[in-house]
């Protein structure tokens, strides 16, 4: 932390304060045109912080997606995903978007998160941009007018193509992600469809491509398995058939960027060429190394053409050069900031370049490399530094003239001059910044507070009538856990992966004070804060004890810790705190197995409850939270990938009860309630937003036909402003309009889902012994599980995970559970899951 401490004294000499932000101009975009952004922020890191917070961020999301080693979590809400998005098209195609939509973007219209590809328009006046969790936007050549045509869109876009487009044809958008999904778009982003020809489910999609020779064709290289096929489309994306297989997993492939027509393709260390859109194939030459394992392939047209391949043998990367088009290579130079990204000048063949955390270019055909910028230079000129971390770098051709752009975890950039500077061209109007947790003042909802991944600390204090609002960045890198005493902003509490960021002044914030962690303890990435109600300088730090911090003025933190030691029955540390309004003697932990934990004395003893969620779920505990009014009402979530993803308690915590009917295997980020007068339970999970109907005791999906499809992070009730407020994870900020809902059923041409779409869920014999055959009829084709539950909310079988079309099922239980042995005599629940809903039928094993 002497890093830390250093910095800190030299902020509080230099006095900044968020009222002394001044703004920067562009002056060398478009002509006549001057765009404000914010303030240059500092940063309080060493220069190792970005990688190795780039690691642990990894590591934190796997453990927080905990399911059985049989469940691929990503598997699961890549079918919620296709799913949401199926309904979402059928929806609309019968009644329309929802024009009178509960939901408003309230921002970051100006703080962009990351971004991944580019392509041009048909007619090349155009700029598609592809980014995380944000999908697909448009703009300008310089990113202005950029507008999202992909919230209709699951999974964001890693690669683009965009064909057609002329003699009157609709453009066609072609988006793909390296998880294996590929949708293309023929009405401008209104809806999405699967190309024909190609498998229904994919292990990679590596990289698409229009051939500049013949606006309808393209070609896309994906990997259904273990081998790697290079498919090519004749219109414009909506169908493909293969023209080659690799015998490699480690494959990629390159088309002039000016004429097209002859495809390279580098299978492993073998370069080979197609002049008759892949019909025939001739080996050109190979790289002298074997057992390759990854290779990326660019060229330069100024040449045979000059290519370029990084090629990753036995876990290392090195760059190979070919001046005679591909027949001789040569080494050039080892690569050790990497992440798949390489780019080559289009008229210059000597300029390469390539990106991890930052970006290198070479001006002697990569026998050298200068770097850009440092990731830290961003933050003191963010107009004309690259941010950290690349995934994507492409050099497209208008024409006349080459022009970069520069993929980057804080937006896009443009480069004119063969990447010898950069702008950037992402500073208004691209919203996909990507949020950990919001905090709306109490005093006036009009004040929000953001922590995001990799843009900071962020503040808004007013929209000024335009919507979504701009933001500024206080301070940079990745914050969570947001929370003050009494809700306002006079001191606020967040977590950054190293220390506890202080703000002090609601009006006129300072960041007076980062405050250590307690000393030797474990804990997770961002661990869990929660601010004392009682003292506006205290809060609560979960770890392997539970600590109460107060902070007593610089940057100095007494912390005293509770006696109970939370790796008891098999844990690490806590990952949840929750204090009942109505009563703070009533407390509630939860910790990184999901064991569950209850206080009535104010946290000075802690009983564990005896209930996990249970472990047996591969329940990850990261929210709980108390009713405001019942001291003894409150619920927990996390990971429902093998089992239940909420459970509540009336009783204080003494005991438990999954809550999960209607919510399809997800994670559940954050809990949150709309108000202390309406106690409506909402959830912000990686399939979408949803809300508790205590009646029926569902939940039920709320995104409508305009809520866009993403990961929804973080929720947070706004009474003031009647509405329930959703941090999304590459889409922004959205509120959600409660002053009509509450107690209200959602308008049926919004839920984009049939009411029940499991019907005559039935089980014969029941009683039964020793098995029973489940029946069911399904309303629309669909991922479907269904699994059985013993009362206490334990997965005891899955008998199927996967598609099943419309009509009716039927599956036998053999009465056996995971391991083959025997379930003893009790009452189970049949559970069948499929398009975000669930339906439960009650079993009764009698042996």
């Amino acid at each position: 932390m002497k890093t830390i401490r250093a910095a800190l004294i030299l902020f509080l000499l230099l006095g900044v304060t968020v009222g002394s932000v001044y703004l920067f101009t562009r002056h060398n975009a478009t002509p006549g045109r001057e765009v404000p952004i914010a303030a240059p922020t500092e940063h309080w890191q060493n220069e190792d912080a970005e990688q190795r917070n780039k690691l642990a961020r990894h590591q934190w999301v796997e453990q927080m997606h905990r399911a059985a080693p049989d469940v691929d979590w990503r598997e699961v809400e890549r079918d919620n995903g296709l799913q949401r998005q199926q309904l979402r098209r059928e929806a609309i195609a019968r009644h329309g978007r929802d024009d009178d939509s509960r939901w408003t973007e309230t921002g970051s219209r100006n703080l962009a998160g990351r971004m991944h590809a580019v392509a041009l328009s048909a007619n090349g006046d155009s700029l598609y941009g592809g980014s995380s969790r944000g999908g697909v936007w448009k703009g300008s050549l310089w990113g202005e007018g950029w507008r999202p045509l992909s919230d209709n869109l699951y999974g964001g876009a890693h690669g683009l193509a965009v064909a057609g487009g002329l003699g009157g044809d609709p453009e066609v958008v072609t988006s793909i992600t390296d998880n294996g999904l590929v949708n293309y778009s023929e009405d401008g982003g209104v809806s999405w469809h699967w190309p024909s020809g190609i498998p229904a489910s994919l292990n990679e999609a590596r990289r698409v491509v229009r051939d500049p020779a013949d606006p309808d064709r393209v070609y896309l290289m994906i990997r259904p398995s273990s081998a790697t096929v290079l498919y090519r489309s004749d219109d414009a994306g909506r169908s493909y058939a293969p023209v080659l297989t690799l015998p490699t997993p480690a494959g990629d492939f390159w088309l002039d960027r000016i004429s097209g027509g002859a495809v390279y393709v580098l299978a492993g260390n073998l370069l080979r060429v197609s002049h008759d859109q892949g019909g025939s194939w001739v080996d050109v030459g190979s790289i002298g190394v074997g057992s390759v394992s990854g290779v990326v392939l660019t060229a330069s047209e100024a040449g045979s053409p000059t290519f370029y391949a990084a090629v990753r043998v036995s876990g290392v990367w090195s760059l190979y050069r070919s001046l005679d088009g591909g027949l001789n290579w040569e080494y050039r130079h080892a690569i050790n900031d990497f992440w798949w990204t390489l780019c080559a000048s289009i008229v210059e063949r000597d300029i390469v370049l390539f990106g991890g955390v930052e970006c290198w270019r070479s001006t002697n055909g990569g026998a050298s490399f200068t770097r850009i910028n440092g990731w830290a230079e961003y933050y003191g000129d963010p107009l004309n530094k690259l941010h950290a971390d690349l995934p994507g770098l492409d050099c497209v051709w208008t024409g006349s003239d080459e022009i970069f752009y520069v993929a980057t975890d804080g937006g896009l950039y443009r480069s004119d001059d063969g990447m010898a500077t950069v702008t950037n061209i992402s500073l208004e109007g691209l919203g996909v910044s990507q949020y950990y947790d919001t905090h709306t003042s109490s005093n006036d909802p009009d004040l929000i507070l953001a922590g995001s991944q990799d843009q900071g600390y962020q503040r808004s204090d007013r929209a000024n009538g335009e919507l979504p609002r701009d933001f500024t960045q206080l301070i940079s890198g990745d914050y969570g856990h947001l929370t003050s005493s009494n809700g306002a902003h006079d001191v606020v509490f967040s977590v950054y992966p190293g220390f506890v960021l202080v703000q002090e002044g609601e009006d006129n914030p300072t960041l007076p004070a980062w405050l250590d962690f307690p000393a030797g303890e474990n804990h997770s990435w961002l661990p869990f804060i929660l601010a004392n109600p009682h003292d506006p300088q205290g809060y609560y730090f979960c770890a392997t004890h539970l600590y109460h911090g107060h902070w007593t003025g610089g940057s100095s933190v007494l912390y005293t810790s509770a006696a109970q030691n939370f790796t008891e029955h098999g844990s690490n540390y806590l990952t949840g705190l929750t204090i009942a309004p109505s009563d703070n003697n009533r407390r509630l932990a939860v910790t990184d197995t999901g064991k569950l934990w209850f206080s009535h004395d104010g946290g000075v003893t802690w009983i564990y409850s005896g209930y996990e969620g249970p472990d047996a779920h591969y329940f990850y505990g990261t929210t709980i939270i108390h009713a405001h009014s019942d001291p003894l009402l409150a619920w927990v979530g996390g990971s429902g990938y093998s089992g239940p993803a909420v459970y509540k308690t009336t009783d204080g915590g003494l005991s438990w009860r999954p809550v999960g009917n209607g919510l399809p295997a997800t994670l559940v980020y954050e809990l949150a309630l709309e108000s202390p007068d309406n106690e409506v339970l909402y959830a912000a999970t990686e399939a979408g937003p949803f809300r508790y109907d205590d009646d029926d005791g569902s939940w039920q999906y709320i995104g409508g036909t305009t809520a866009p499809l993403t990961t929804y992070w973080c929720v947070e009730g706004v009474p003031a402003a009647n509405l329930v407020r959703f941090g999304t994870y590459g889409r922004g900020i959205w509120d959600y309009d409660v002053s009509t809902t509450t107690g209200v059923a959602e308008n049926p041409a919004a839920t984009e889902a049939p009411a029940r779409p499991v019907r005559a869920l039935a089980g014969y014999p029941n009683p039964f012994n020793p098995r029973t055959t489940v029946r069911f009829q399904l309303e629309h084709a669909g991922t479907v599980r269904l699994e059985i539950f013993d009362l206490a909310g334990r997965n005891v079988r899955v008998l199927h995970a996967g598609q099943l079309v419309a009509g009716e099922h039927e599956f036998v239980w053999d009465g056996l559970g995971h391991d083959g042995q025997a379930c003893p005599s009790a009452v189970y629940l049949a559970t069948v899951t499929v398009l975000g809903h669930s339906e439960s039928l009650r079993l009764t094993l009698a042996r």
